[in-house]
């Protein structure tokens, strides 16, 4: 998107291409807190499907029609992504497997910009152990959930396998703000008859809080943090 008119002078904005290329801009960051919330999920990854007992295929999509279909086997460079972090063998036919190889080596690209600082990579995801079977493409159009079908008309996105990532520390929203001291606990009643105003302002808080820590929503997305200190 452009720059916004109202942007201050001292807030540099870049355009990024999309996916999971950067702009060139974007490099030798010094002292940074860098938070890259919700990019990872939508940074295209293949989809491929068990096609026989420890054998997989890409999954095609028709964009016009959305008909799935497979193709040809991811290559080894994705097999072998497979292989370290979400073994085949055992997986029944037609379960999928959803190649976090792009999300890794867009984060490293990340990570590798960085000379001094921290980056904070915030998704919905999984680690090994608790891989979904069934994969987790989801898509959505102006809010509402839809068929995932790659016709540019809606946002596809699914989970990051978000143990590849290159860490320091990962833990969830809900624990990360907990540890920060935040809480949804209801203010004491009393309050509202002594400061109306304050009461309302602490239940709007509390309300806020109990949304960003909500384990089945916002509660639940991973964060994962990463430290770069100069050579």
């Amino acid at each position: 998107m452009p720059r916004p008119d109202d942007l201050p002078d001292a807030v540099t904005w870049l355009r990024s291409p999309g996916g999971g290329a950067l702009p060139p801009g974007l490099t030798d960051l010094d002292d940074v807190l860098v938070v890259a919330h919700e990019w990872l999920d939508v940074v295209p990854c293949t989809v491929a499907e068990v096609v026989a007992p420890g054998r997989l295929a890409v999954v095609l999509v028709d964009p016009a029609t959305g008909q799935e279909t497979t193709g040809a086997a991811p290559t080894d460079e994705e097999l072998a992504w497979c292989a370290l972090h979400w073994p085949v063998d055992g997986l029944p036919v037609g379960a999928r497997v959803e190649v976090g190889l792009s999300r890794d080596l867009a984060w490293g690209d990340l990570v590798a910009r960085v000379r001094d600082g921290i980056l904070l990579a915030v998704d919905y995801g999984h680690t090994a152990g608790e891989r979904p079977a069934g994969g987790t493409l989801t898509a959505y159009r102006s809010g509402a959930l839809v068929v995932p079908v790659p016709d540019g008309s809606c946002d596809l996105t699914a989970h990051v396998a978000v143990d590849t990532l290159e860490h320091d520390e990962m833990t969830t929203q809900r624990a990360a703000l907990r540890d920060l001291g935040l809480d949804a606990q209801t203010p004491a009643h009393d309050l509202a008859r002594t400061d109306p105003a304050g009461y309302l302002a602490a239940l709007a808080g509390a309300s806020a809080v109990g949304a960003l820590t909500t384990p089945d929503g916002l509660g639940g997305f991973a964060w994962v943090l990463r430290r770069v200190r100069p050579m």
